[in-house]
C-alpha cells in the first residue's frame, strides 16, 4: 500500500528566504500544500531543524511561516508547517485555491 498525502501539492516555483537562527539563505519554493513545503536551498539543514521561511508573492505581498524539516536530500528538503499566522494561512489558502481554479479552467 502506497503512502498517501493528506493535502495536494501545488507547484509554485517562487523565491523565498530560509532562516535558522542567525543564518539566512535564499531558497526556491518548489511546491506547497496546506501542511508543508518542498524547497531547494544551499542552507545546511538536518531532520528536526526548525526554520523560518519567507516567500515573496505577487503584487508585493509576502508569506511567512515556521517549518520543521522532515526530509533532506541536498539541495532539496521537505518541511512541515508548524506555525503560521491567520493572515498568512489565508494567503496560502488563496495560492492553493487559485491553482485549483486555473487547473480546472485549463482542462
Amino acid at each position: 500500500m502506497g503512502f498517501k498525502r493528506k493535502h495536494a501539492r501545488v507547484d509554485v516555483g517562487c523565491v523565498g528566504r530560509l532562516q535558522r537562527g542567525s543564518l539566512s539563505a535564499p531558497c526556491k519554493v518548489l511546491d506547497v500544500s496546506e501542511s508543508g513545503v518542498r524547497l531547494e536551498s544551499r542552507l545546511f539543514v538536518k531532520n528536526g531543524d526548525v526554520l523560518r521561511l519567507g516567500i515573496e508573492l505577487e503584487r508585493g505581498r509576502s508569506l511567512s511561516c515556521e517549518l520543521k524539516v522532515i526530509h533532506v536530500r541536498t539541495p532539496k528538503l521537505g518541511a512541515k508547517i508548524v506555525s503560521i499566522s491567520p493572515d498568512d494561512r489565508e494567503r496560502l489558502t488563496h495560492i492553493l485555491d487559485d491553482h485549483v481554479q486555473s487547473s480546472f479552467s485549463r482542462g
